[in-house]
């Protein structure tokens, strides 16, 4: 494995895409300061997994992206990729080539990749975990790795050490290990606070479902008792629902009696109807077949009407062939009488002609010799023609010049023609083109507003959607307080319930007498209650009642004496104290009498018993207690109205001062300690009313919140479906740019084809103007010729006159020689003549043959139509005639069937009749069997009245309530059995029903969340052993590898040195994990001192053997050197440098330096420079060709 390549795109000074690519060996970067050099290393820092915004030597993360210059804006984010070897695998991935990229964005966002797929920056550490590359790693040392090193803290130099150990891993999963102990222990921590909660749960509602159980058998006995009772009421309207189902089916027999017969006569009714509508439908086809039978009739008439016709004209056509042939016979013997004739007069012309002949050739040889005499003087006047035929053609020549321009120019005009409407079509092609495109761009607005709109619509949905979530978290916040605050009012109340079923606050004899009336049945028959379980008070009343009423709120109030003197008897025996009874039949009342001026005086409030609410019955005993005390509102009113009334009644302030009659006055601060039983009872009271409330809040607060995350699931479907959208219109937007594109392509060649057009239209003009000028300058030429031509002639005039005196002699010879030719050429045209003639008459008289034969021919075939013509006409006349015959027929049938139909007409008058009088006697029975069907309805109604109410009360069904059937003798019995049920359960009061399951579920929660916290601690034991292991599998891993670095860093330190020697230990030996660690250096010729006490030079060169003694315990694949040897002399380069070229075989290194010497070592040199202010640009050169080459 080892470092191929670096690429960097806007990361700090690299605002351009940079690459640099590093070679097995030593490779150097240089560069004067502040040239960018020492950003590479930062870049490798930062691709792999830098966080430290101080290690990158920024003030923020945003800092890495180029930031710009004056000449250069800046970029939007830094992209930075790391390519390695991995042919190894020693990078726990299966590729051959590993690429790790991080990407930041102004934003803050930052991506991360491997192999170009997505990743987290967590995966990336992991991948690069104790392989010495990383950001805790030993592969970048730079000065501040040596700091680090040299600093006087021994415990910051473990990282260095447990990453060359191999534990990091290690040590990372045992934090992981530790904060999964602490959130187990939290749980622990949560779920017995949870155990304890459903604890307190556990009593309270153990009893109210034994409450709860009591209720429900005595339901289940009203529920029998009642149930049975429907069911001997639904059995009674059944049985007269049965009486009328008798008479009722004695109506429908009647009904369908009257009805059986009602379909008879009316099946009959429609069977003759149906027959007469036949009889109708018969009439009709009948009336139609007569109309298709004279229809018929009338076609056969017209068609033997037609052959007549043609008859006629074939007759006529057969005279006129007939005619023709007589005439063509006549002409052929007139031919034939001629060609006799022609063949005498050829006889006669072949004699002249033989006797013309030999005249001629006399005249001939006279002639020749005239002419060889003429002969000299013909040439010399041939020369003259020849001159002049020049001329001629000169002349010619121009004529055919302009004719060809004028045919030129013609053509040019068509071409012209064509152009235009050429042109015309790719205007209005472009034209359709332009209004096509208009289409287009209008749509593609269109789209993109809709895009937009559904964008939009997508961004809205995504805020509705972050909205949603954050209701939701309100509303879960808010139900999770809502539901601390239910659960401690729900603790208060149990908490004062219990106290209250315990009877806390009361006097020991009391509570004695109310804990044995709840398990003694004899005790507790006449017993009402204690006073202040009978009263209920208004909150701003509630402390003066419990001041004027004191002890007397434990008073227990009975029905009668007895039952107060039994009470006392077992206070007696059972030793509990005292305590007093109010019975009922005893105690008599005594209300203050104040008039409604007094009552109505300021200051008065009003008589305590007029104050509280409390059941009418028991009068008596709350006037004798509260009918003579006062309420008033402060103790300066009560003083005063006592004065008035001359303390004869007791007076009780708001705020619980008591004026005794007779002037005494007790008052002071008054405790609301639950013990107090009034205060108690109200707060029980309060806490009902708050919990029913919260219960409620909770309950809606549940709703909100699923109805919220149901309209959060459907916006995230809904958004999910919007993208969707927003991608198939974005890909059509894109298809009608693309068309867009096309149909501008179009136009622009339409309109190139135009341009075109437009250039070889202004051409052909040109053209056409050139050959208008050329045509004019050869008219002037023709002119001229012609002019010449003349004047040649005239020359010529004189020499031709003595020419011809000459010729004319022979001219005269040869016209006799001519007209005797003429006169033989005459004749043998003339023979000629009659034998082609002869030759006609003879073609004539054969083509008068064939015609004859031809037209002999055309009468044979009309002879034959003639012929079938008259078997037509023999077959139609029959088929009118059997058309008559059909018709007459048909008529007679017609008129029968008029007849049945009259016949059918009436049975269906009477058969109507019948049924009318049958429909009147099933509309009485109807009725009767409405009535019926009336009272059958109430029955049933009530019937259903008590299926419901059984099913409304019980949930049952008829037959599901004969399971709880039972014979019912007397009435009367079971209904005041279900009275006394009911009032036995009124007296259970406010039952709990869903306190069985509850307390069902709350047992099973508690034994499973018990459960639970077994299984957490079981996890929590396996978690520390966990640890404990990972921790000795640490401990012998950093104590192995820092053994092996202690002694390589003593035989590092004596190469670089020269001598002496170095140590390292651990401070805390028996603290392995957690030690820091010490160095111990001592340089050749001084003694063992620690690193503090060394020179900078000492100190920097110590802190590169300890790094080099790791790199050789541990190699890693490559080692960025940033300027750690600034602080050298020439002597420690020297060792350093050629130390560096002995361990460059095995671990590559890049070195970022100054020092020329260690240029030196370097195979390749990468040079930083800043061609452009603020933007580094790199230059490589491979040193070992460049020796190579001065070496050549």
């Amino acid at each position: 494995m080892h470092l191929k390549k670096l690429e960097m795109h806007g990361f700090k000074s690299f605002a351009d895409k940079t690459e640099i690519e590093f070679k097995d060996g030593i490779t150097g970067i240089v560069g004067p300061n502040g040239s960018g050099k020492s950003n590479i290393a930062d870049a490798v820092r930062w691709v792999l997994g830098e966080q430290s915004v101080k290690n990158l030597r920024g003030n923020k993360m945003e800092d890495v992206i180029f930031s710009g210059t004056e000449k250069r804006r800046a970029v939007g984010y830094a992209e930075v990729t790391i390519v390695f070897d991995n042919k190894d695998l020693k990078i726990p991935i299966e590729y051959s080539e590993v690429a790790v990229t991080r990407r930041m964005f102004r934003s803050g966002e930052s991506e991360y990749y491997i192999n170009k797929n997505s990743c987290r920056l967590k995966d990336i550490r992991e991948l690069f975990m104790d392989t010495g590359v990383g950001k805790e790693g030993y592969s970048i040392i730079g000065q501040g790795r040596v700091d680090e090193i040299l600093s006087t803290k021994p415990e910051d130099r473990r990282n260095i050490f447990e990453e060359a150990s191999g534990i990091v891993k290690f040590k990372m999963r045992k934090e992981e290990s530790e904060k999964k102990l602490d959130k187990t222990e939290g749980n622990i921590l949560r779920i017995n606070d949870i155990i304890t909660e459903l604890e307190s749960q556990t009593g309270p509602l153990k009893e109210q479902s034994e409450t709860a159980k009591e209720y429900l058998k005595l339901s289940q006995e009203l529920k029998e008792i009642q149930v049975n009772l429907f069911l001997r009421e639904i059995d009674n309207l059944n049985s007269n629902l049965l009486n009328l189902e008798k008479d009722k089916k004695s109506i429908e027999d009647q009904i369908k009696k009257s009805v059986e017969e009602n379909e008879y006569l009316q099946k009959e009714y429609l069977n003759i109807k149906s027959k007469l509508e036949e009889k109708e439908g018969s009439i009709e086809n009948i009336r139609n077949k007569n109309y298709e039978i004279q229809s018929s009739a009338e076609k056969y008439q017209n068609e033997l009407s037609l052959i007549n016709e043609k008859e006629r004209y074939l007759n006529k056509e057969k005279e006129r062939i007939e005619g023709e042939i007589t005439n063509l016979n006549k002409e052929r013997e007139e031919l034939l009488a001629e060609e006799k004739k022609e063949e005498n007069s050829l006889k006669i012309a072949d004699e002249e002609l033989i006797k013309l002949s030999k005249k001629l050739a006399i005249n001939v040889d006279e002639l020749d010799s005239i002419n060889n005499e003429i002969s000299l003087k013909d040439s010399d006047i041939q020369s003259r023609k020849d001159n002049i035929f020049e001329k001629l053609n000169s002349v010619t020549d121009i004529k055919n010049k302009i004719i060809n321009l004028n045919a030129f120019e013609e053509n040019i005009n068509k071409r012209i023609c064509q152009i235009d409407s050429e042109t015309e079509e790719m205007r209005k092609e472009k034209s359709e083109k332009m209004l096509l495109l208009n289409g287009i761009k209008k749509s593609i607005v269109d789209r993109e507003k809709e895009f937009n709109r559904y964008k939009e619509e997508a961004e809205n949905r995504l805020r509705r959607q972050k909205k949603l979530k954050s209701d939701i978290e309100n509303i879960s916040l808010k139900f999770n307080e809502l539901k601390e605050n239910l659960n401690g009012k729900i603790s208060n109340f149990q908490l004062l319930k219990n106290m209250e079923e315990e009877y806390e606050g009361f006097y020991k004899s009391v509570r004695g007498i109310l804990k044995a009336i709840d398990k003694d049945n004899f005790l507790s028959k006449g017993v009402i209650g204690v006073v202040a379980n009978l009263i209920k008070v208004d909150k701003k009343f509630e402390k003066a009642i419990e001041m004027a009423l004191g002890s007397n709120l434990q008073n227990i109030v009975v029905d009668k004496e007895e039952t107060a003197k039994k009470l006392i008897d077992y206070l007696k025996r059972n030793r509990l104290g005292r305590a007093t009874f109010l019975p009922c039949t005893a105690i008599r009342g005594n209300k203050l009498k104040i008039s409604s001026h007094d009552s109505n005086e300021k200051g008065i409030v009003g008589v305590a018993a007029d104050l509280i609410d409390f059941d009418k019955r028991y009068m008596n005993i709350f006037e004798y207690l509260m009918g003579r005390t006062l309420i008033v509102e402060n103790i300066d009113w009560g003083i005063a109205i006592s004065k008035k009334y001359k303390n004869s009644f007791k007076i009780v302030t708001l705020d619980g001062n008591i004026l005794n009659p007779g002037g005494s006055i007790t008052g002071g601060s008054v405790s609301n300690a639950p013990t107090n039983i009034l205060v108690r009872k109200m707060k029980l009271d309060e806490l009902v009313k708050d919990i029913d409330v919260l219960k409620e809040e909770k309950k809606s607060l549940e709703n909100n919140i699923w109805k919220l995350k149901s309209l959060n699931d459907k916006e995230e479907a809904d958004l999910e479906d919007l993208n969707e959208k927003i991608k198939t219109m974005n890909i059509e937007i894109i298809q009608m740019k693309n068309e867009e594109d096309n149909i501008v392509q179009d136009i622009e060649r339409l309109k190139n084809g135009e341009d075109k057009y437009l250039k070889e239209k202004e051409s052909l003009n040109a053209e056409k103007t050139d050959m208008k000028k050329e045509s004019l300058n050869l008219k002037d030429q023709l002119k001229e010729a012609e002019e010449g031509n003349t004047i040649l002639r005239e020359n010529m005039k004189e020499e031709m006159e003595n020419f011809e005196i000459r010729k004319k002699t022979r001219d005269e010879l040869n016209d006799k020689v001519t007209q005797m030719k003429i006169e033989k050429s005459l004749k043998e045209s003339n023979l000629n003549s009659i034998k082609e003639k002869i030759n006609n008459i003879k073609e004539k008289i054969g083509n008068s043959l064939l015609v004859v034969n031809t037209k002999k021919e055309e009468i044979e075939k009309l002879k034959d139509d003639l012929f079938q013509l008259v078997d037509k006409k023999k077959a139609l006349s029959e088929k009118i005639d059997a058309c008559k015959y059909d018709l007459q027929n048909s008529e007679e049938e017609l008129e029968k069937e008029k007849e049945k139909k009259k016949e059918l007409t009436c049975s269906l008058n009477l058969k109507d009749e019948s049924l009318n009088i049958i429909k009147d006697n099933i509309s009485k029975l109807e009725k009767n069997l409405n009535n019926i069907n009336i009272k059958e309805a109430k029955y049933s109604v009530q019937v259903e009245n008590c299926y419901g109410k059984l099913m409304e009360e019980y949930e049952l069904t008829y037959e599901e309530g004969l399971d709880y059937k039972i014979d019912i003798d007397d009435e009367k019995k079971y209904y005041d059995r279900a009275k006394d049920i009911k009032e036995c359960i009124k007296n259970l009061g406010t039952v709990n029903l869903s306190s069985v399951e509850e307390y069902k579920k709350v047992k099973e929660r508690l034994d499973f969340i018990k459960d639970q916290r077994k299984d957490l601690v079981a996890a929590k034991e396996d978690l520390i052993n966990v640890i404990k292991e990972m921790e000795e599998k640490m401990r012998e891993q950093f104590v192995h590898s820092f053994n092996l670095i202690r002694k390589n860093f003593n035989e590092v330190f004596v190469e670089l040195f020269g001598g002496g020697k170095a140590d390292i230990y651990l401070e805390e030996p028996e603290k392995v994990l957690t030690s820091g660690i010490e160095i111990i250096s001592q340089p050749p010729g001084k003694k063992l001192q620690s690193l503090t006490l060394l020179s900078g030079g000492e100190k920097s060169l110590t802190a590169v053997a300890l790094l080099f003694s790791i790199l050789k315990t541990k190699p890693t694949p490559f080692c960025i050197l940033d300027e750690i040897d600034a602080a050298l002399d020439e002597g420690n380069i020297y060792r350093y440098t050629k130390y560096l070229k002995k361990i460059s075989q095995d671990t590559q290194f890049i070195i970022i330096t100054h020092r020329k010497n260690t240029m030196e070592i370097a195979d390749v040199l990468h040079g930083a420079t800043m061609e452009e202010e603020g933007v580094t640009k790199m230059v490589s050169i491979k040193l070992k060709d460049k020796y190579s080459e001065i070496a050549s």
